[in-house]
């Protein structure tokens, strides 16, 4: 009796062993790959979060942010027109250069560091940025921060950047957040719209030699980031005829209506003194 009951038994293991090995999770699987969607992050430009990033010198990559002389609405322009007067800046008074240095004077514009203007300024600033340029972006530290102060008054002041030039390329903008930029190169009708749309405001066609072709490095979505300059000008040897190096954001509606949303620029001709 016993026998036939193991007998009997066995077919019914058989049974349930194969229901097991036939359970295999394959269709699940794949139903959970097929129901992956993946999310764009959002992204909005913030002007209190994007700067333009400038070769100011052969070895120099700086965050570069002009100061608006009389402008009580721009907080980190009031507070350097403040230093200047409190610390009553040599070349201004006509006196010896005390403790402020000479960083760099072979570029466009001469460069000066002073260690209570950095201690000042650099509070102003995050320590760290991402760094994207014509090719990638890298995560970049502020090592250094230095000014430009001229007679015609476009000063700026310069956080400059560890930058890696073989990693980001010619270096365009920083931001605080990280920016999700497609690069690719299929830009030459939209080149052309926004071109059209922004030469006239143009201010290297209206001061400058009158070259301003923005292009297209990059996009989010129909957010356009583009930039205007040769990458040669802070060698005053290069002959370079860009007087108004710009960075800037466009968007293009769905009838290809193009408005600025940001842009960032750099004076080389002075026109203060003009």
């Amino acid at each position: 009796m016993k026998k036939y009951i193991i007998l009997s038994v066995f077919p019914l293991l058989l049974s349930c062993k194969k229901e097991k090995e036939v359970a295999v999770p394959t269709e699940v699987t794949v139903q959970k790959k097929n129901n992956v969607t993946v999310v764009e992050p959002e992204y909005k430009p913030d002007k209190s979060t994007i700067f333009g990033v400038y070769q100011l010198t052969d070895k120099d990559i700086a965050i570069c942010i002009p100061v608006q002389f009389g402008d009580q609405d721009d907080p980190l322009s009031k507070k350097y027109e403040n230093f200047l007067v409190k610390d009553s800046i040599p070349w201004i008074y006509g006196r010896d250069m005390k403790d402020y240095k000479y960083y760099d004077t072979i570029s466009v514009g001469p460069l000066y560091y002073n260690k209570r203007f950095e201690d000042t300024f650099k509070k102003e600033m995050k320590d760290s940025y991402f760094v994207y340029g014509t090719k990638s972006f890298q995560e970049c530290t502020i090592k250094r921060v230095v000014f430009q102060s001229t007679e015609c008054g476009n000063d700026y002041i310069a956080y400059i950047l560890n930058v890696d030039k073989n990693i980001v390329g010619n270096p365009l903008i920083a931001s605080e957040k990280e920016i999700p930029l497609k690069y690719e190169n299929n830009y030459s009708e939209i080149n052309k719209s926004i071109k059209k749309s922004a030469a006239k405001e143009s201010t290297e066609n209206n001061y400058g030699f009158g070259n301003y072709n923005p292009i297209v490095y990059g996009n989010y979505k129909n957010l356009y980031f583009t930039y205007y300059d040769d990458f040669k000008w802070h060698d005053k040897k290069s002959g370079s005829n860009c007087q108004f190096p710009e960075r800037a954001v466009f968007e293009l509606d769905d009838k290809e209506k193009v408005k600025l949303l940001w842009s960032s620029e750099m004076d080389l001709l002075g026109l203060p003194c003009l």
